[in-house]
């Protein structure tokens, strides 16, 4: 019998992937179009199940549904003539997020998704939300009923706020009928995805149709959906691209079947995310660098005993620094559940380039340099004996019909670095993004760059620093972040890595370096997180608790290892409660904002000898 029901699934997934074949093919230009089209071809195919709680399987929604359902808030839409307006979308997970986003492609109107502001200080997230209200000029904001009676009173209180319109996409009265395909154009602004502000405030990049039309061929083909998708499962915050596109939008439209939970019930049981893809069988789940490492971390031998991961093809890991520990640990662990080491896939990309720019082919690279001449932006590997710095390959440029170019540039000088040179990576080509809404100025500097040795072809500057070895990519740091001390350059996330490695107390992902001008001279600070159980008392707003090991012998731990590692001596050190240390909505740190706190003594310390 279950030979009989596997075939009858492959001879599923056969047709599947043949009729959507045909779909792409079509050469849609618009979001819109390609979904309606794909839901005329798959409609009694489940799209989006909810696990609630992480857990609970929810009534599935089909692509019919789907389609009908953002047809009727597009319909809504064109009643009020708002084409080419912009809708924020405030939601917790679930089918409504894909209901939102498709019925704002399907009506022209330009999507802002952004994080329901359901937990901790509602207030203090509104006005984050007035802030992208304000800078957009926000027309509707889109949500459930649920999340509006939790918003409604407080939202009614902030300017900004209180002229928007407000709409419950479930309670939405179904107007699919009277729904008429708009004229839009590829170029035409698909949603402004708000940047992180790990490094900056954050701005609305304008992602066009034909950028995630692309990004959804470019990316689905590069992880393998034509050939080996079944089904995926995310945990991933929508309102951030990798959440929003690899997440959701490249599984759906190669007519996978997605299952999702929100970040919050992943992080609070992470073996949730491990069980969802043992469950359902799904070949593509991706997530950030702490997610693996959370995973491995906080799941038992005797859990992992009855996962079967030899169904899971793609594992793309991006959006942070990417860590070879933690990616040892992870194959280290799943390995015996029968997880494939070519599965994990070092990722690079911005959300100025709609998402992922190189992807890897192979599972991950390691590069052990020498960390001498790392220091001068100098690239060798490092010999038998020497100081090394262990860096993760970031995957390539995949070939095929798109047109994407990766360039190493010295961010001076503005000409081509030499090889074995680190660099800022720049990108041209058909991922990258219109610009900044807005800010014509920001979208000159950022986007229409051009390198002295190749005239007359505009770079988006990542604003980051790397290498290449080949084709592979190599990620070393943010320019913004790179520490220099004595002349000598030093990668904040290296540094953080020997710090939080350095003592048990201290949480992984949780650490940030970065310096301070003292006494004339550049000095190194590190900040970092103390985990539950070696703190009394962790109460974020309230008491700051104090520590249960020795400050003394937390502070040895982590000066002698940097000194060791780094050739560094680090001028201060502070301890900071669980939960505490600045981090985008998207789990990046926010290196700059610690270095603010600290500089005005506002960091919130915990107390102890």
């Amino acid at each position: 019998m279950q030979d009989i029901q596997s075939s009858k699934t492959h001879d599923s997934d056969t047709e599947r992937r043949k009729l959507v074949e045909e779909v792409r093919s079509a050469g849609h230009a618009t979001v819109g179009t390609y979904f309606h089209a794909l839901a005329a071809v798959l409609p009694d195919k489940a799209a989006v199940t909810r696990l609630v709680d992480g857990e609970t399987e929810g009534a599935p929604k089909t692509f019919a549904e789907l389609d009908r359902e953002a047809r009727s808030l597009a319909a809504y839409f064109q009643s009020r003539g708002a084409q080419g307006a912009r809708a924020m979308m405030l939601f917790d997970a679930g089918a409504e997020v894909m209901q939102a986003f498709l019925g704002c492609a399907y009506g022209g109107i330009i999507a802002v998704p952004m994080p329901a502001p359901l937990s901790g200080k509602v207030e203090r997230y509104l006005n984050r939300v007035k802030g992208v209200v304000l800078d957009c000029d926000i027309r509707f904001i889109l949500t459930t009923s649920s999340v509006l009676n939790t918003l409604r009173d407080i939202a009614s209180t902030i300017d900004g706020l209180t002229d928007v319109e407000w709409i419950a996409v479930d309670t939405l009265a179904d107007q699919s009928s009277a729904w008429r395909e708009p004229k839009q154009e590829a170029e035409d602004i698909a949603y402004l995805q708000y940047t992180s502000g790990s490094t900056s405030t954050p701005k609305g990049v304008m992602v066009t149709h034909r950028n995630l039309m692309k990004i959804i061929d470019y990316n689905g083909t590069a992880s393998g959906c034509p050939t080996a998708g079944t089904q995926a499962v995310c945990w991933m915050p929508y309102f951030h691209d990798f959440g929003l596109i690899d997440g959701l939008l490249v599984p759906l439209a190669f007519g996978m079947s997605v299952y999702v939970m929100t970040p919050f019930e992943f992080v609070k049981n992470p073996v949730r995310w491990v069980n969802a893809i043992h469950r359902y069988r799904a070949s593509h789940s991706s997530g950030p660098n702490f997610a693996f490492d959370l995973v491995a971390r906080k799941t038992t031998a005797e859990q992992r005993r009855l996962l079967d991961l030899s169904c899971w093809h793609r594992a793309n890991n991006a959006a942070e620094p990417i860590r070879n520990t933690s990616t040892d640990r992870f194959i280290e662990a799943f390995a015996p559940c029968g997880l494939r080491r070519d599965a994990m896939a070092p990722a690079w990309g911005l959300a100025e380039a709609t998402l992922l720019v190189t992807l890897a082919d192979a599972g991950p690279k390691y590069y052990s340099l020498d960390a001498t001449l790392l220091r001068d932006h100098k690239v060798q590997s490092a010999k038998d004996g020497q100081a090394s710095i262990v860096m993760m390959g970031c995957g390539r440029v995949w070939p095929g019909p798109w047109k994407i170019d990766v360039r190493i540039v010295n961010p001076d000088s503005f000409e081509l670095s030499k090889p074995g040179e680190i660099g800022e990576v720049w990108v041209s080509g058909d991922l990258i993004a219109k610009g900044y809404w807005n800010r014509p100025s920001d979208t000159e500097e950022k986007f229409h760059a051009q390198i002295k040795d190749l005239p007359g072809e505009r770079y988006m500057r990542s604003g980051d620093l790397g290498f290449m070895d080949g084709n592979e990519l190599v990620f070393t740091g943010r320019r913004k972040d790179l520490i220099i001390i004595e002349g000598r350059n030093h990668y904040p996330q290296e540094i953080e890595k020997t710090a939080e490695a350095s003592h048990p107390a201290l949480r992984p992902g949780c650490t940030i370096a970065f310096s301070v001008d003292a006494d004339e001279h550049a000095r190194l600070v590190v900040v970092s997180e103390i985990g539950t159980e070696y703190c009394v008392g962790n109460s974020v707003d309230g008491d700051a608790g104090a520590l249960a090991v020795s400050r003394r012998d937390l502070e040895k731990a982590i000066r002698s290892e940097v000194a060791e590692e780094h050739q560094i001596r680090v001028h201060d050190i502070r301890f900071i409660p669980p939960g505490s240390i600045p981090k985008t909505t998207s789990g990046k740190l926010q290196r700059s904002l610690c270095r603010e706190k600290y500089v005005s003594q506002s960091l919130f310390e915990i107390a102890g000898n």
